[in-house]
This record gives C-alpha cells, sequence and structure tokens, in this order.
C-alpha cells in the first residue's frame, strides 16, 4: 500500500497538532514542515524531528509531496493554498474558515477545478460523535427541524493570549463558522437569511479592535430557524478553555448536548474538565474526534475516497460568516 507524505504549513498550536497526529499515522512516510518563524520552526523541528522549512514554495520545491495540509491562523489560508494548488500539489487539508472573504474562496475553487485538486476543510465538529448521533436520528426518521440552538464560546485568554491577529479575527470567524458549518450538515439545508447583533466593549478597553460577542438568527430555505451564540470573553476561571451547547427541536424529538466531557478534576487550585474525547496524544499515538479530519484525510487519499467535508462548505460557511459580520454592524438583514 502506497503511503504519503505530507507538508504541513504552519508551526502553530494547531500545526503541532496536525504535525504530531501525521507521524503518529502508520499511513504516512514522511511529514516536513514549513514555518516563517525561525525560532518556532527551530523549536518544531527539534521537537519532533522532522525537517522544517521557512516557506512553503521553499517545502514543496525540496519535497516530493503527495498531499499539504494548511494550519497557519485564519486570515492567512489563501496564499499557501495558491502556492500549493499552483505547485501541481493534488490534495489539500485546510483549517477552518477556508479564506476569510467570499473572493479569495471562490478564488480557491476556481484555482481546484482547474488543476484538478482535492480539498477538504477541518470543521471538526462534523467528526463529534454526539452530533453525529443526533443527525443520524433526525435523518433516519426523516425529522422536520422546526428549530435549533448552537451555542460556542471561548475563554478570554484566547484572544489575548493565544495568536497576535485578533483584530483580523471574530468570535463568528474562529467560533461561528463550525456552528455554520454544522447546521449545514445536520440539516442538509442552506441559509436564507441572516440577522445578527453583537457587543465591542471588552476587549475594545483593552486595545483589541473585533466583537466580544455575536448572536445571529438564521432563516433556512427548509423553513427551521436557528439561533447561534458565539463569544471569547469568558472568565479564565472556568474549568476548561471553551464551552459549547446544542439543541434541536423537531417535529416529534428534542436533543441536547451540552458538552459534558464526562470527567472532572479538583486541584487546589480550580476545577478541571479534561477534553479527552477531543483530543488525546502520546509519543506513539494520536487519537479524538479533533485529530480524525486528519486522519480521515490520509485514508480517503489513499483510499480513493470523496472528502467529507470540500471546498464549497468551505465557501458556504464563509459566506454565512461574512453576511453575519455585515448584519452586525448594518442592523439589517442579510439575504444569501
Amino acid at each position: 500500500m502506497k503511503k504519503i507524505t505530507v507538508g504541513v504549513v504552519g508551526a502553530g498550536i494547531y500545526g503541532n497538532y496536525h504535525i504530531h497526529t501525521f507521524i503518529c499515522d502508520p499511513n504516512v512516510e514522511r511529514v516536513v514542515f514549513c514555518d516563517l518563524n525561525e525560532e518556532r520552526r527551530c523549536a518544531t523541528s527539534k521537537k519532533y524531528n522532522v525537517t522544517g522549512y521557512a516557506t512553503v514554495k521553499e517545502m514543496i520545491h525540496a519535497e516530493k509531496l503527495d498531499a499539504v495540509s494548511i494550519a497557519t491562523p485564519d486570515p492567512y489560508h489563501f496564499e499557501p493554498a495558491k502556492d500549493a494548488i499552483e505547485a501541481g500539489i493534488k490534495y489539500l487539508l485546510i483549517e477552518k474558515p477556508l479564506a476569510t472573504t467570499i473572493e479569495e474562496c471562490e478564488e480557491i475553487l476556481r484555482l481546484a477545478e482547474k488543476h484538478d485538486v482535492k480539498i477538504s476543510v477541518d470543521f471538526h465538529k462534523r467528526w463529534d460523535p454526539a452530533y453525529n448521533c443526533i443527525k443520524d436520528e433526525i435523518q433516519k426518521d426523516k425529522e422536520k427541524v422546526i428549530r435549533g440552538y448552537m451555542a460556542l464560546d471561548d475563554i478570554i485568554d484566547v484572544p489575548k493570549k493565544w495568536f497576535t491577529w485578533t483584530d483580523k479575527s471574530s468570535p463568528a470567524w474562529f467560533l461561528g463558522v463550525h456552528c455554520y458549518d454544522l447546521i449545514r450538515y445536520i440539516t442538509g439545508s442552506e441559509v436564507e437569511k441572516v440577522y445578527a447583533s453583537g457587543n465591542k466593549e471588552i476587549l475594545e478597553k483593552e486595545g483589541y479592535h473585533t466583537w466580544d460577542n455575536i448572536q445571529t438568527i438564521l432563516t433556512m430555505k427548509d423553513g427551521s430557524n436557528w439561533t447561534v451564540e458565539t463569544s471569547w470573553i469568558l472568565p479564565n476561571t472556568y474549568p476548561k478553555s471553551n464551552d459549547g451547547q446544542l439543541v434541536i427541536l423537531t417535529e416529534n424529538k428534542y436533543f441536547k448536548n451540552e458538552s459534558y466531557r464526562g470527567v472532572k478534576y479538583f486541584t487546589e487550585k480550580k476545577e478541571n474538565i479534561p477534553n479527552y474525547i477531543f483530543m488525546n496524544f502520546d509519543e506513539h499515538s494520536a487519537s479524538g474526534f479533533g485529530l480524525e479530519p486528519m486522519q480521515e484525510f490520509i485514508s480517503d487519499i489513499i483510499n480513493e475516497r470523496e472528502f467529507r467535508t470540500s471546498a464549497y462548505d468551505g465557501l458556504q460557511a464563509t459566506r454565512i460568516a461574512q453576511a453575519v459580520h455585515e448584519s452586525a454592524e448594518t442592523g439589517k438583514v442579510v439575504h444569501l
């Protein structure tokens, strides 16, 4: 069986997840990566004993790659995707969002079609077993969805300390695209119109020019209505870095998932809730639904299967996110 050689773009938090996951995959023969930051590049190379390059073009020129996995910050997916496609790479995995403008997403789709490239987008909520259980129940009995509610919230350290590009993002970009994609995935329907509002107070006071939280109402073409709430200002004393829930009412059923992870432990400092079903690493293995998109990406390439997500899914999530921001800024309903 052919094994895959993968190049990872970006060695930040998620880039490390990608590198570690691919190293542990028996179907991967070789992993390399690139990162512009020399200090981070050297540290990552030493940590995983893998070759690091400064740029995408340098990495692609030096290596015979089967696939490229893009884990750069949200606003910086377009250029490496374009470079990889035009260099002849046939398989791309791109972290969500596909890009942060509709124009960039459409150009990625155009280039992918022109060069016969297959793209998967890491909307890892599609791999969450709880959400798939709900989806299967709804689709099995052909339940009509009446309304839904979804919330995703992060602690305030996320925009303040996790990255340096907070002003170029928002709760809708960083968290909301997961929700918008999951709603499309569960219902099999598209968004018809968007109304959103939000607040810019807490982070603005500290010099971050972005939204604290955004609330959105989505009306779907199947007639269902969804409320989506996202924020990244939870107090850092919250026992996990994020929180979420999903509630769906259909004609005959009521579903509720509250992101409870099943395990709690307590120390002198605070309560902790480990996310053991999301990601688990040791030296020789990687598991959890947060890593399954990377593992399935490799498996699908080898077995010549269609990816669970596509560049079109990425485009649609970006369309919704852009409409959310337009509505929040103008106070008007945006029709898609």
